[in-house]
């Protein structure tokens, strides 16, 4: 239940960001860089425990190497927590063009369907 959540919250927000990126634009540029701090490190937390879900209902090594990739992303999400690496990143993603964050909306809308299409 909850990953089906996740997944239309993927896509609704894709969606909207990809109707009108500059919003998303605005809202980087006018956040302080500790909430955004924070919110990158829920959204690398919330994506690693998906890797970590994802693999512990298959079999194989490519499991296992999905499951090592999420509790990476899990160590590399508490460092980009207190790292001035992340405050470089924030202003990366502020000054990109709008095709960027167009392109971006279509990743997350397709990672969207890919939590709704995979989680059985």
């Amino acid at each position: 239940m909850l990953l089906k959540l996740l997944g239309w919250f993927w896509i609704t927000s894709g969606v909207i960001f990809l109707i009108k990126p500059e919003m998303l634009r605005k809202r980087l540029q006018k956040k302080s860089v500790k909430k955004l701090k924070k919110i990158l490190f829920a959204v690398v937390l919330a994506f690693s425990f998906l890797l970590i879900a994802a693999s512990l209902r298959s079999e194989g090594i490519l499991a296992k190497v999905i499951m090592l990739i999420g509790i990476i992303g899990i160590f590399k999400g508490f460092f980009l927590l207190k790292a001035k690496s992340s405050d470089k990143i924030i202003e990366w993603y502020a000054n990109q063009s709008l095709i960027f964050f167009r392109v971006s909306a279509c990743l997350q809308v397709v990672i969207g369907v890919l939590i709704l299409v995979l989680r059985k």
